[in-house]
């Protein structure tokens, strides 16, 4: 039996999917991506889609003088009416977070995360299949308020909402779980280096790489269990 396509929502690059993409497709399942900052257009058909993850960029989900911005957020609620499995992803778990109602802003002391920061699981460890705080990389200068009827599940003392589960099928989460070699490869093999790597509270690249390193296969393992158990709450 043929497989679902799941659909990626990116906002830089096509590669921004990283090892979300890896995963779905060994599984078999076709991964279609649309660049929504390049004039991609929003599916209609929303059924066709075994899940949809909306990821980061550098763009605010404040951002409603862009259009890709302000289409995503009329468009996720259409997702979640129809049930189909959500994951927002940095960008993508805060323009969820404001489709639902929820402010978006940044942290009161200008605390820039980039690199690789623990988030620690609450409530039941069912939802979110992290038993233990996890060390995952982090890319943000905003975070997201708690949608009212949301369900906290992961938490950091800087940014406290670090994932979220409303209703049966859509996900939130603040941290970038995606981030594999290549990912990682393309943002620090650049010249010049990332503009964020100065904002306070960046690690430096070496301190990333060595974290990446350390990491990255304990991440990679919980975002296979979790993924599957997102994808089966469409039924």
């Amino acid at each position: 039996m043929t497989k679902k396509p799941v659909l990626m929502l990116t906002h830089v690059t096509a590669a921004d999917a990283g090892e979300i993409a890896v995963i779905l497709a060994r599984w078999g399942h076709p991964v279609e991506t649309r660049r929504l900052n390049k004039d991609a257009v929003l599916p209609k058909n929303i059924k066709d889609y075994a899940g949809i993850v909306s990821f980061g960029g550098p763009v605010s989900a404040n951002d409603e003088h862009l259009d890709f911005i302000r289409a995503e957020l009329e468009w996720m609620p259409r997702v979640m009416a129809e049930g189909t499995p959500l994951l927002g992803v940095c960008l993508g778990a805060q323009i969820l977070a404001r489709s639902l109602g929820a402010g978006v802003g940044p942290h009161a002391e200008g605390l820039y995360e980039f690199g690789y920061y623990p988030v620690a699981p609450v409530g039941d460890e069912g939802e979110l299949k992290m038993d233990a705080p996890l060390q995952v990389c982090h890319r943000h200068g905003e975070g997201f308020e708690l949608p009212a009827g949301a369900r906290l599940l992961a938490v950091r003392k800087s940014f406290p909402h670090q994932a979220f589960r409303y209703g049966s099928a859509s996900f939130a989460l603040q941290f970038h779980p995606e981030v594999n070699d290549a990912v990682h490869s393309a943002w620090f093999n650049r010249q010049p280096p990332p503009e964020d790597l100065a904002r306070y509270g960046a690690q430096s690249v070496a301190e990333q790489t060595r974290l990446h390193a350390d990491h990255q296969k304990a991440v990679h393992a919980w975002l296979q269990n979790f993924l599957a158990y997102w994808l089966a709450q469409g039924g």
